[in-house]
């Protein structure tokens, strides 16, 4: 088993972590832009579509470089959902007409994609959702209301899952029905509607807001997969995002430890660095397990799907292991400094903030303990 990176990868790796270099010195609205010009955006798209065909490993790696130099956690995760929970769904179920309408301008940023499946009575039970997709002679009529979409009021085409409604032709309900739905789609009072951003604690970037669906019409070219398999479809994109979505945490926590370790070794008390402090010290090494052991799953579980494997159980595995690291990393930090780690100017709460939304997007702790568990047999 090779742990090394060839050339090329090391190149990708140090060209988007200047570029997250870049993004970071940009003003906040600015950040997207910079990324998509930069090409983060279609890594691991197909050339021929626009992207430049990175396989999923190498990926991950581009990611961790825009994270170590990028703070802003809530536009890379915004920029992940783009990528991992649409345009990877689109190049793995999407027909090849759809991929050759969709993926060009997604790659570029020219059209911005975005997940719309949690509702307020379905969260972690996507199956719960009660947004409906019926049937018509053209298409499907989308209507319902979803919440905490990211980037929901800048994304050019939502990926929708909704309850079958059946309709037209007689045809039965059945199961779910995922959707791509443009901005754009129905007019007068069939419209997509997203509503403000959200006052979040963290994350602030990424512009979580509810979106309403008022019975927006689209063809059945919108359909991904099959009518009733929308399950499938998300559990797909989700094995992605999870896989891949804390990527660029992986930079972030190294970014974190190399500040911790510096100032360690550089505040003294009564004469002595506070790491010469074994409590000090232990902590630091904690936080250097858990950056190494979140890195060794994360890049199984993008090994695993550039296999070819379904990697339901690695992602979740990494999304679970590496969201709860960066919690426990960012409350070690923080401790370190005592009360100066307490104000907001040191930059630490806010990271703790933007940590802990990590444990809950794409699938909460339990969530992913479950699907870890039922791998298991049990």
């Amino acid at each position: 088993m090779d742990f090394g990176w060839t050339p090329s990868q090391r190149a990708v790796h140090d060209r988007m972590r200047a570029l997250g270099a870049e993004a970071d010195a940009a003003a906040p609205d600015d950040r997207m832009r910079v990324l998509a010009r930069g090409g983060a955006l279609g890594l691991p798209i197909a050339r021929d579509l626009g992207g430049e065909g990175l396989d999923l490993v190498t990926t991950a790696l581009a990611y961790e470089g825009l994270g170590a130099a990028l703070r802003d956690g809530g536009v890379l995760l915004a920029a992940g959902a783009h990528l991992f929970g649409v345009a990877l769904l689109l190049a793995r179920v999407g027909t090849p007409a759809q991929q050759r309408a969709w993926l060009p301008r997604m790659a570029s940023g020219a059209c911005m994609a975005t997940v719309a499946a949690t509702e307020a009575g379905a969260g972690s039970d996507v199956a719960s959702v009660q947004a409906r997709a019926d049937r018509t002679d053209a298409g499907y009529r989308l209507t319902g209301d979803k919440r905490y979409v990211t980037w929901a009021d800048r994304a050019d085409v939502y990926l929708a899952i909704a309850r079958d409604g059946g309709g037209a032709g007689g045809a039965p309900a059945r199961g779910l029905t995922a959707l791509l739905v443009p901005r754009a789609a129905g007019e007068g009072a069939a419209r997509v509607l997203p509503g403000a951003p959200l006052a979040t604690a963290g994350l602030r970037g990424a512009r979580l807001a509810p979106v309403s669906f008022a019975g927006c019409e689209v063809g059945h070219d919108a359909l991904l997969g099959r009518a009733g398999a929308g399950l499938a479809v998300f559990q797909i994109a989700m094995t992605f995002e999870r896989a891949l979505i804390l990527a660029f945490r992986l930079g972030a926590m190294e970014r974190a430890l190399g500040e911790a370790v510096r100032f360690a070794r550089e505040r003294e008390i009564g004469g002595q660095a506070i790491a010469r402090h074994q409590a000090v010290a232990h902590r630091l090494a904690q936080m250097k397990l858990r950056l190494e052991t979140s890195r060794m799953l994360i890049y199984r579980a993008a090994w695993a799907l550039d296999q070819g494997e379904r990697g339901q159980a690695e992602a979740a595995l990494a999304k679970w292991h590496t969201a709860d690291s960066a919690v426990a990393s960012a409350l070690d930090d923080l401790r370190l400094r005592g009360g100066a780690g307490y104000l907001e100017e040191s930059g630490l709460p806010s990271a703790l903030d933007d940590a802990l939304g990590g444990s809950i997007h794409s699938g909460t702790s339990d969530v992913l303990a479950t699907i870890v568990a039922r791998w298991l047999g049990v």
